[in-house]
């Protein structure tokens, strides 16, 4: 085989190995997200991501382990009473039943891509915020673009957008992230400017009332 046959097998060779990476990198994506789902609707995103690292740090440790949850001689069974045997009392309830779970699927074979796909992720997540933009009307991506820069050097973090349309603030616009909320819309201004005028008629009315009093009492 001539010099050129062998670099073109290699090539091709490279180039499977490539694209079963990718779909590897991908399927351990779906796996860390729906890890991470789980763990922030309980509130405990970090101390999992704490886990996941002491895990990462034992099959580093010990190949043999990882090549045992890798192999596809060793049946499910036996993955799962060895799962069982090293982890459960050792790990939380929580991380076991995503390793029994991964099991299930005969994914443990990238139990160590997930946990660096999650811890990624967590990290990512921490430093976003869900910002909820309220408008009259639809904004331009211009003007998206533009307000999710003032907002992200506000709030000091990455804002993911949600904008829905609501006519009935007649202008401006409403801002919504976590505990914080401005209300820049035109209803709100013109609501506030009505308070404003009833509160000063209402109090020139009982000084004019307190005057007259004070005149008839003379």
């Amino acid at each position: 085989m001539s010099s050129s046959q062998n670099a073109a097998n290699f090539a091709e060779l490279a180039k499977q190995y490539t694209v079963l990476d990718s779909v590897s990198q991908r399927i351990a994506q779906v796996y860390s997200e729906a890890l991470y789902q789980s763990a922030f609707a309980k509130g405990n995103a970090d101390e999992v991501q704490v886990e996941l690292g002491e895990l990462n740090s034992l099959l580093e440790s010990n190949s043999k382990l990882e090549s045992l949850f890798a192999s596809p001689i060793i049946s499910r069974n036996e993955k799962s009473g060895l799962i069982k045997d090293v982890f459960e009392g050792k790990s939380s309830a929580f991380v076991s039943n995503f390793l029994y779970v991964l099991n299930e699927h005969d994914r443990l074979g990238l139990i160590r891509a997930t946990i660096h796909a999650y811890q990624g992720l967590n990290e990512t997540k921490k430093n976003q915020q869900n910002v909820q933009v309220i408008t009259p009307v639809k904004l331009t991506p211009e003007q998206e673009s533009a307000l999710a820069k003032t907002l992200q050097d506000k709030l000091g973090k990455q804002p993911i957008l949600y904008f829905s349309v609501d006519d009935s603030i007649v202008g401006g616009l409403i801002i919504k992230a976590g505990d914080w909320l401005w209300d820049g819309s035109l209803r709100n201004r013109l609501h506030t400017l009505r308070n404003q005028l009833i509160e000063r008629s209402t109090y020139e009315i009982q000084s004019g009332r307190n005057s007259l009093s004070s005149s008839e009492g003379n």
